[in-house]
């Protein structure tokens, strides 16, 4: 059995490094004898595997790589679109002579899609769209593995995932049209089903399941507090911060993280910030945020400089006291090893996932964070607060992640029960 892995995103973002070690763990579970391969936006020239798994680069790659000029980029695209697009219209042979006309990293993902016996659309939330044409880009080139596996009669499954926003019909009705054919669509909270819905998904398509970064539970546990030079007793409080606003708004998120930092370290806590994101790819890169973070505080927080996996990271989480989040699954990393969270939510996972697990109170909008309002939610965490949530805790997550522990036999029922699926609705979409 052939199974291709699609949506990958990047080792350097800790969150979907461990939703994609889960994922392919699942797959392997479900299928033991599977042959796997990964497509994703790493460039396989410098990461040809994934824990071992053979890495293919990806279309969306492609045509986004962030190491050739913008123009051409843009060439990439204006070619790679219209020639996948026209190939989806033609019949078996015309639509794979078409494909193979495609760049090298494209074909690869196009023809490995179309000669398997499975693609899972990994977890995490990528599909979703802005207004105008990048919105439209983003919609057509995540969905483009699955519309060219569809053509060929490989079912799709959707792997439990955040969905939307889609603010334009075009986007609602390709997004519909792909999903209503996949056997398995998973939504990880209300919210993306509710999106779904509004795409014109039924009821009955929309499965509901709970994000796979609640079932990453690596072995290994690097001695942190020796790396950061802090003894077993001194209280450790984890802030995780991102790029994500306009220059003013960024700035002034930033300038009330610091404020917080430094009320808590007031009270004999040491904060560490931990770069949850550590990539030079579309500049999304943690460690240049907390280095302007740090530079605004009047007591200097520790700070993670060095490079550090998914793995690592995950237990350095384990030692905190606390968490300020605003990296989701940081927070998950957290959540699951027992530490009480402050979300700062910048996306409707964060409200939506937090809500479920009845944490609904201990989230802030990242447009709303001031050093009050942020010191609202901390400072009751610093007492007998933290007890509460900590028994919460106990009580919710055995569920939790045995909830995220399903996927396998989700994907044994799904593949064992799928019915064929014709893909006219879905090209009508993109005619």
């Amino acid at each position: 059995m052939r199974i291709v892995v699609v949506n990958a995103y990047v080792r350097g973002n800790a969150g979907d490094a461990a939703l994609l070690s889960v994922c392919l763990r699942h797959v392997r579970e479900a299928f033991p004898q599977a042959r796997i391969a990964v497509a994703g936006m790493e460039d396989a020239a410098a990461h040809p595997d994934f824990e071992g798994v053979p890495n293919l680069g990806s279309i969306r790659r492609h045509v986004a790589d962030g190491d050739v000029s913008m123009l051409r980029r843009i060439g990439r695209k204006l070619l790679v679109a219209p020639l996948a697009v026209t190939a989806l219209l033609l019949p078996g042979p015309a639509r794979r002579a078409l494909l193979r006309l495609l760049p090298a990293e494209a074909r690869r993902e196009a023809e490995a899609v179309a000669g398997a016996d499975l693609v899972v659309s990994m977890g995490g939330g990528y599909l979703n769209a802005r207004p105008g044409l990048t919105g439209h880009q983003n919609v057509l080139f995540v969905l483009l593995p699955a519309l060219i596996a569809q053509r060929a009669g490989v079912p799709v499954v959707f792997a439990p995932q955040s969905f939307g926003p889609f603010p334009a019909r075009a986007q609602r009705r390709l997004v519909a049209a792909v999903l209503r054919r996949s056997p398995l669509v998973l939504a990880r909270e209300a919210l993306s089903a509710d999106q779904l819905a509004a795409c014109g998904l039924p009821a009955a398509r929309i499965g509901r399941a709970v994000d796979s970064g609640f079932a990453f539970a690596p072995a290994e546990r690097p001695d942190w507090r020796a790396r950061l030079g802090v003894g077993p007793d001194v209280p450790l409080l984890g802030l995780t911060a991102r790029r994500w606003l306009d220059p003013a708004g960024q700035d002034a998120y930033e300038r009330a993280l610091a404020e917080v930092v430094d009320r808590i370290q007031a009270r004999g806590l040491r904060v560490v910030l931990i770069p949850q994101v550590s990539t030079g790819y579309l500049g999304d890169d943690d460690v240049v945020v907390e280095r302007r973070i740090a530079a605004h505080c009047r007591t200097a927080p520790l700070a993670v400089e060095e490079d550090a996996d998914y793995r690592a990271l995950h237990a350095l989480y384990g030692e905190c006291t606390l968490l300020i989040g605003t990296r989701f699954h940081s927070v998950i990393f957290a959540l699951t090893s027992g530490v009480p969270c402050a979300a700062i939510g910048y996306e409707h996972k964060t409200a939506g996932i937090m809500a479920e697990l009845g944490l609904g109170d201990w989230v802030v909008p990242i447009e709303e964070v001031t050093a009050e309002r942020l010191w609202a939610l901390v400072e009751p965490l610093l007492g007998p607060a933290a007890d509460d949530y900590r028994a919460l805790l106990a009580q919710r997550m055995p569920g939790y992640v045995a909830e995220a522990e399903r996927l396998p036999a989700l994907l044994r029922e799904a593949v064992g029960h799928r019915a064929a699926t014709a893909s006219d609705g879905a090209l009508e979409a993109v005619r």
